[in-house]
């Protein structure tokens, strides 16, 4: 007998009551879970610390995240579908260019300014090193300062021993790489910034590092930062820890972007300011902390009121120029649950207009120089090697917001597909396989850049860009390829009034400069060799390059040095030009409205920079400044006759 049939069962009644008693879960319909109350709470899961923690410990990247500001833009802009980075991303607005928001931002008659919510740009938080004294009897703060300052002399290029810095009163930005590794092995760059202490420690004993990069390198650089915590002294008076704080991040640029923030945020910039310093003469990265009062921080508590202001003036030396404008303003950090209210309030009460990736991409752009663009203007990283081979789906779709019309109509975002990017190859063209070949990627054809193929010689070594104080010596050579022409008369009254009796050529028109002198020429070229020569790593050189005609320089175009003006002209030399070596490559560029002429960026490769250097008679003067006059053609076999020519410059 079975056993079953021992159990006496239960009559209807009893069953029907039992099911009474069951509290029962009917599962909602599609509607009433997509409410968007519901949803934001779903996808906002990154604002608790404890549930991103596990998220970085199991390497989960299917997570779906929204900015504070995601309903707002979801409704006006081209949003990133699937997610970039685990991120929702607003891309670009539906109705609006970059090139209308660049007249927005740099309008004179009707000033106004830009606001963007970049919360998934810093990953929605910020790194922090907490570095506490155990041993009161030690110098306060000090001793954790130096050993905060040791530990990131080995990955990053910064120096925190300026008092202003330590003070929390001024931010800097610097590269991180591997351990021990400058200065190949690049991540990418950081923001660094000491904040205040919200807890009941004592500030005089314990000092928050906060670090905000990109979320491409977030958890490389938390491993990094893990490791050099492991490895730090056990028997040392300094405790140090890492955690995530939740940050939103927004940023105002334009003309005016200081009058709109001090109207929205009710404050008068004279009372937060040192005595005697002028809101509009700050220095860049200023920081600057207030406590504002919104809708929903009545119910929150004091540190989420606290909003941190951070002058962002790259170009503080060039800000009489129209060009850094639409670049030049203010960030805001703050709290996620205070975000979506402040965005709103700029928009609404300060006018600001919202812009989206390619916006944004675009101001950087305009600037004078241009700023670097991460990982674009990085390709000695791994996120950058990343971003030009075509191998990621995530920078790919970037690439396409990047590099596509600066109109409203951006057909490369509309219904992007980003899957099987990696297909197609094409292989038209032999000749271009080593250093640049062509794609099919997110419905396009897409350019893959090799740029270990571009250096010379030749290597398998990842290569370098050479970056502030250690490209001086090649805009040494650059500046003494020539002579500046001598202003005539200067010194002469009469020649000053006395109407010219040819038309004055404008300052701003480049002018060929005036050779050198043989003895100046034989010393010229020794620098060069001895420069050469001193070169241990394959290097290049980040370029600004100008069209005094017509043309517009393109992605992927590739830059060419002359070698003489009778070579040209030679038909033997026009059917050999295919096989000539580029001296680098376009990655961005086109018409700029504040300059009234084209103009890009580039990358060439340092020796042949220096040989395009050594003898040349293609030296060109331009405001007191020298520049590489250069070719720029549109493809490897592309001839003489129709290479276009430009304007080369340094950018350190």
């Amino acid at each position: 007998m079975d056993v079953e049939s021992d159990i006496p069962l239960a009559s209807d009644q009893q069953q029907q009551q039992k099911v009474k008693d069951v509290p029962q879960t009917k599962q909602k319909c599609r509607r009433a879970r997509r409410k968007p109350a519901l949803l934001k709470q779903m996808h906002s899961y990154w604002w608790n610390q404890q549930q991103r923690k596990d998220e970085d410990q199991n390497s989960a990247k299917t997570n779906h995240n929204w900015i504070p500001t995601h309903l707002w833009h979801a409704k006006r802009f081209h949003m990133s579908s699937p997610p970039i980075f685990s991120w929702s991303v607003p891309l670009l607005h539906a109705n609006r260019g970059s090139r209308a928001s660049l007249r927005l931002a740099t309008s004179q008659t009707t000033p106004k300014c830009t606001i963007q919510d970049a919360t998934w740009e810093i990953d929605g938080c910020a790194i922090v090193l907490r570095a506490s004294q155990i041993n009161s009897s030690s110098s306060p703060g000090e001793q954790a300062i130096e050993v905060l300052q040791s530990m990131l002399g080995r990955v990053a290029d910064i120096k925190l021993s300026d008092n202003s810095i330590t003070s929390g009163h001024l931010s800097v930005e610097g590269l991180i790489h591997e351990i021990d590794s400058f200065p190949a092995g690049l991540v990418g760059p950081g923001i660094f910034m000491f904040t205040p202490i919200n807890d009941d420690a004592p500030s005089s004993e314990v000092c928050l590092l906060s670090i905000f990069v990109h979320p491409a390198i977030r958890l490389k650089v938390m491993t990094i930062l893990t490791t050099l915590v492991e490895s730090h002294h056990s028997d040392s008076d300094i405790n140090l820890t890492i955690s995530t704080e939740p940050y939103s991040l927004l940023r105002v640029r334009g003309t005016s972007s200081t009058a709109t923030v001090a109207d929205v945020l009710s404050f008068n910039w004279m009372d937060i300011l040192p005595h005697g310093v002028n809101v509009n003469e700050v220095d860049h990265g200023t920081l600057l902390n207030r406590n504002v009062q919104v809708a929903s921080s009545t119910d929150c508590t004091q540190s989420s009121n606290q909003v941190i202001l951070k002058s962002h003036r790259p170009n503080r030396h060039h800000s009489h120029l129209p060009q850094n404008v639409a670049c030049s303003g203010w960030d805001i950090l703050c709290h996620p649950s205070i975000g979506n209210d402040l965005f709103q309030m700029l928009v609404r009460k300060g006018g600001s207009c919202a812009i989206g990736v390619a916006e944004d991409a675009r101001a950087q752009l305009e600037a004078s120089p241009p700023l670097p663009i991460f990982p674009r203007d990085y390709p000695d990283s791994a996120e950058g090697q990343s971003y030009w081979d075509g191998s990621s789906n995530d920078w790919t779709l970037i690439r396409s917001c990047i590099e596509g019309s600066w109109g409203r109509n951006n057909k490369l975002l509309r219904r992007s597909q980003r899957e099987g990017c990696d297909e197609k190859v094409s292989t038209e063209e032999p000749e271009t396989l080593e250093l640049v070949t062509t794609g099919d990627a997110s419905s396009r054809k897409t350019l893959r850049i090799h740029w270990s193929c571009l250096v010379s010689p030749k290597s398998d070594q990842s290569v370098i860009v050479v970056r502030g104080s250690f490209g001086v010596p090649f805009l040494q050579l650059l500046h003494g390829c020539g002579r500046l022409p001598s202003k005539v008369g200067s010194d002469n009254i009469a020649a000053q009034t006395r109407r010219p009796r040819r038309p004055v050529r404008s300052s701003n028109v480049a002018v060929h400069a005036p050779p050198l002198s043989k003895g100046e020429k034989e010393v010229h070229s020794k620098l060069c060799q001895q420069l050469k020569a001193s070169l241990s790593l394959p290097a290049l050189l980040r370029c600004e390059i100008f069209f005094e005609g017509k043309g517009s320089p393109s992605v992927g175009d590739f830059i060419y040095s002359f070698t003489s003006r009778d070579d040209s002209s030679n038909d033997d030399s026009s059917k050999s030009s295919d096989k000539e070596s580029p001296l680098g490559l376009v990655v961005a560029g086109g018409f700029s409205p504040t300059r009234g002429r084209s103009y890009g960026v580039a990358f060439v490769s340092a020796a042949m920079f220096i040989d395009a250097l050594d003898g040349t008679e293609h030296g060109m003067a331009k405001d007191e400044q020298m520049f590489l006059e250069v070719a720029i053609a549109k493809g490897l076999s592309s001839p003489r006759h129709l290479r276009r020519c430009a304007l080369l410059s340094l950018l350190l």
